[in-house]
């Protein structure tokens, strides 16, 4: 709108180029190269001649120990396919199998994800059922989620194309050496597995998703001495690993670093804290490290948390309250941003600005 002084008004505009706004230093993100690292994995070690292509839906607790399967099938023999990149168009590719709407994005995206494997014709599509995650030591217990854990019971029960030859869904614990070979063994009998090259896949695995770590931590270390060498404000963009899926995130680490803070995740700096004390029981793998990174964001004063919940996760409902009693008696402000398949980041907007206006305020 121009105005009979000549002063223009733009409004509606996504972009602040048009609003005179001078662009700030770019910050360094962890996120986008978070993604494209997990993403790169099921190339990392395939074999040229497969037996044959595993097709993996990368959602919920794929996005934690991607490193795992791919490095174990892939010294199994097998290649690995991933379903294609999350996007609004794929989530309606899935819709219709969607039992109910109550649960959160995440979940809801996984059908679409299914959908794509079978149009891409891979041999077999593997998603195991995991009570138990990975066990780091630092938590009482160390349960997957609901969803997370047994989402493909119910993808198996909604999509009529899956069936018993090409959908294998079976309750399997990570953790445990010998039930991996014997479990595997038995649902990929067709292919007459070694145990002893089952037990070495274990072993590669392992290692492979300790390397990976050590990778996202290594990287989130150089984000941070860069944003320290910029004296840039950090911000640890908390939540569950499958939140660096662009889809479901909406972009949000961008907003951050349009305003000048730099952005890694708490699996980055998680390992530098002990569990501060808590008032529920520490069973879950992901809220454990979320615990940990709030204790180590109150003993650094460029840091600040922010926690990314997804809309319809229950269990969320027990670490907002917990991360805020960590992190506000020792001065800290508690943000939580709320996401779901709605992609209207104003009120996003809106928290984020008022937090960085906060930072500025408390340096004065």
């Amino acid at each position: 709108i121009t105005f009979s002084d000549g002063h223009k008004f733009i409004s509606g505009n996504r972009c602040e180029k048009g609003a005179g706004i001078t662009k700030k230093e770019e910050a360094p993100c962890l996120y986008e190269y978070k993604y494209k690292l997990i993403r790169s994995l099921a190339d990392k070690g395939a074999p040229e001649k497969p037996v044959a292509t595993i097709g993996i839906p990368l959602v919920l607790g794929y996005y934690d120990q991607l490193a795992f399967w791919t490095a174990f099938f892939h010294r199994l023999g097998f290649a690995t396919q991933l379903s294609a990149e999350s996007t609004r168009d794929l989530y309606f590719k899935g819709q219709h199998t969607i039992p109910s709407d109550q649960g959160c994005y995440p979940d809801k995206l996984a059908h679409g994800h299914i959908v794509d494997l079978l149009e891409k014709n891979v041999d077999l599509i593997f998603y195991p059922c995991e009570t138990y995650n990975i066990d780091e030591g630092h938590s009482d217990i160390n349960y997957n989620c609901p969803v997370v854990a047994y989402y493909p019971e119910l993808l198996k029960a909604n999509i009529p194309e899956l069936n018993e030859n090409n959908f294998l869904y079976p309750y399997m614990d990570v953790n445990l050496e010998k039930h991996i070979v014997q479990t595997t063994c038995k649902i990929f009998a067709k292919y007459d597995l070694k145990k002893k090259d089952v037990k070495e896949a274990w072993e590669l695995g392992m290692a492979n998703l300790r390397e990976y770590h050590e990778e996202v931590i290594a990287k989130g270390a150089e984000i941070i001495a860069e944003a320290r060498k910029k004296n840039m404000p950090i911000i640890v963009l908390s939540g569950r690993p499958y939140h660096v899926d662009p889809e479901i995130n909406h972009g949000i680490h961008k907003l951050i670093t349009s305003l000048g803070m730099a952005v890694v995740t708490e699996d980055a700096v998680c390992h530098l804290a002990e569990t501060p004390v808590l008032h529920v029981l520490n069973q879950w793998t992901y809220h454990s490290r979320l615990y940990r990174a709030a204790q180590y964001v109150t003993t650094q004063p460029d840091m600040q948390l922010v926690q990314l919940v997804s809309f319809g996760c229950g269990i969320d409902a027990v670490t907002t309250d917990e991360v805020r009693s960590i992190l506000e008696p020792k001065g800290k402000f508690y943000t939580q941003l709320k996401i779901d398949e709605i992609s209207n980041l104003g009120a996003v907007k809106i928290r984020l600005r008022s937090l960085e206006a906060a930072i500025k305020s408390a340096k004065k």
